[in-house]
């Protein structure tokens, strides 16, 4: 096998991810991991509900619905999609901790509008009284995902 026969040969198992350490599938830049790891509320306060707005992406999938909990995503075929949630009952409210992997992204690769979220955070100490929290893309966390969907180390 000739030299320049030796390095396509490679290059195209790298590509597939024949060589890929462990066996590891490639990772999907557009498949993303998302999280809200500042998110700050009061010791007493619980999450109640949210909404987010998602720019040139759709979302792919919601890691853990808490029982009690009312969920709506809007994945619209313009790729400008939205999720909101509230809770049904107070025993149902979460702490911020609900927010880590929370859930699963898709970005849009062939669209000129750049990926963004964006949106709120409902939060409630006593249940009479709610603060929103906004959120901006520079609060979320992302993790690349591989190709067959599992979190990249």
């Amino acid at each position: 096998m000739t030299r320049s026969a030796r390095f396509v040969f490679l290059l195209a198992a790298t590509v597939t991810g024949l060589l890929m350490p462990g066996g590891a599938a490639p990772t999907d830049t557009r498949v993303v991991s998302v999280s809200l790891p500042a998110l700050q509320i009061g010791a007493e306060e619980r999450v109640v509900g949210f909404h987010f707005q998602v720019t040139s992406g759709r979302i792919a999938q919601i890691a853990d619905v808490p029982i009690g909990w009312n969920i709506s995503v809007d994945n619209d075929p313009s790729w400008n999609t939205k999720i909101d949630a509230s809770i049904i009952v107070a025993a149902a409210a979460v702490d911020a901790s609900f927010f880590n992997d929370f859930a699963v992204l898709e970005k849009d690769g062939s669209s000129e509008t750049p990926f963004e979220i964006k949106g709120e955070v409902i939060v409630s100490g006593d249940f009479s009284k709610f603060r929103r929290i906004q959120v901006k893309m520079k609060d979320f966390t992302f993790k690349q995902r591989t190709a067959g969907g599992q979190r990249k180390p």
